[in-house]
């Protein structure tokens, strides 16, 4: 008898929701090092990030994209 994994029952996945994935842009000529709950992240000038649109619930983010230095795509 094959072992079954618990993981196919409890209902959790690591599949993202197409709409929750984001694109945030540094529109700046600063490079910006993010401090976000999971650690640190480097957003260099001009560069952009692929992330979850929870990123924009945090205090320096909302600061940057209200200042225009950061916007999302």
């Amino acid at each position: 008898m094959a072992k079954q994994s618990s993981a196919s029952f409890d209902g959790v996945t690591w599949i993202e929701d197409p709409d929750d994935i984001i694109i945030l842009a540094n529109r700046s000529t600063q490079n910006f090092i993010l401090d976000l709950p999971a650690g640190r992240c480097r957003l260099d000038a001009g560069r952009r990030l692929r992330t979850l649109r929870s990123i924009l619930k945090h205090q320096q983010i909302i600061d940057l994209v209200h200042e225009g230095k950061l916007v999302v795509e």
